[in-house]
């Protein structure tokens, strides 16, 4: 893991027999799976918790497989932008040659579960966020 709070978060997971489909590449359904692990280990840095949020938003475009040779792969994470009580984050996933598997975009609500809404984020935790921002250009 990254401990730079400065837009380069990165976190790497295994990549698990039970991942793979008949084709032998992990299933895009998993894709979205890893893109949680490293999110939530994202949320866990930067925050100091483990915060409730829900996606509310979710755009990914699959580049390259994942097959049954990758081990692990690496989840990036990058703060795009910061809402009362939303945050836009670009997600990568990449193979261990540093091949982009996966790119997305992803709309994150912070969470009130006994309320069932949306809460504002706390001024230090806008602080940290804003501080890892990083240009709004989407990489290609």
């Amino acid at each position: 893991m990254d401990d730079d709070l400065t837009g380069n978060f990165e976190y790497q997971v295994a990549v698990r027999w039970r991942d793979m489909d008949a084709l032998g590449h992990v299933n895009h359904a998993v894709f979205l799976t890893y893109l949680e692990v490293g999110r939530d280990a994202f949320y866990i840095q930067m925050l100091g918790n483990d915060p409730i949020y829900v996606v509310a938003r979710l755009e990914i475009d699959f580049r390259a497989e994942v097959s049954t040779h990758e081990e692990w792969i690496q989840v990036r994470v990058e703060v795009e932008r910061l809402g009362t009580t939303s945050l836009t984050t670009r997600e990568t996933i990449t193979t261990a040659d540093g091949t982009v598997a996966a790119r997305a975009r992803v709309v994150t609500v912070r969470w009130d579960q006994a309320a069932h809404r949306s809460i504002p984020f706390s001024a230090d935790e806008r602080e940290r966020l804003t501080a890892a921002m990083v240009p709004a250009d989407w990489h290609s």
